[in-house]
């Protein structure tokens, strides 16, 4: 498909961003099914695991900038046989739709950390391990931070209607999988009892912003 000057849809607005930056090159994890919404702008691969549970491989998402220009933001999910990894990056369109060039995630989204999405329940739990995690695992300076880091990545949801994007953690089961042995009740709290942060897209100043609406819980 030859895009140049008609990137118009989410299909040829990736396939502007393959033509001129490079491919997307799948992983290990391997997609079966694919959501394809041309009127809001959105694209998804993922794996069906039936009885309504999927895991997204891929999502892209356009979002219309003021000046005529288009942000294209994807998120790719990959796994390296022991955890799911996230990555996601944004393109800017020019207004010609002609040219795209890449931003820093530093230039369109908030700095956020982990602490911001833990409650405290959380920290209560793991503090309890810290002492088992720092002997298996880790080593005896490993502070709650280090353990949070080990535990959670910061997953981004690119939305298929509107212009807010989900910023949310994902859970690696390492630890209680393989060196720590955490009571199941403590693991259902590690692994549910996190915040959701909405960040809203501004078109004017073409970045991301956290809403004064109180965070979601997941």
């Amino acid at each position: 498909m030859n895009t140049l000057g008609f990137s118009q849809n989410i299909l040829e607005a990736l396939q502007l961003k393959n033509d001129l930056i490079g491919e997307y090159v799948q992983g290990e994890l391997m997609s079966n099914d694919t959501i394809i919404d041309l009127r809001n702008g959105y694209y998804e691969e993922f794996h069906s695991h039936g009885d309504g549970n999927k895991t997204i491989v891929r999502q892209a998402a356009i979002f219309h900038n003021h000046d005529g220009s288009r942000t294209l933001g994807i998120s790719i999910t990959e796994y390296d046989f022991v955890c799911f990894l996230d990555k996601t990056n944004f393109y800017e369109i020019s207004k010609s739709k002609d040219r795209i060039h890449s931003i820093l995630n530093d230039d369109i989204l908030p700095d956020l950390n982990v602490r911001e999405f833990v409650t405290d329940s959380i920290v209560t739990v793991l503090k309890k391990y810290l002492p088992k995690i720092q002997e298996n695992y880790l080593d005896s300076n490993a502070t709650i931070d280090d353990v949070l880091s080990e535990v959670y990545d910061i997953l981004y949801l690119l939305p298929q209607r509107g212009t807010s994007l989900i910023a949310t953690l994902r859970v690696c089961d390492h630890i209680p999988t393989n060196e720590v042995s955490i009571h199941p009740n403590d693991w259902s709290i590690i692994e549910n009892k996190f915040v959701s942060i909405e960040l809203d897209y501004d078109k004017t100043q073409k970045k991301f912003k956290k809403t004064l609406t109180k965070n979601k819980r997941r």
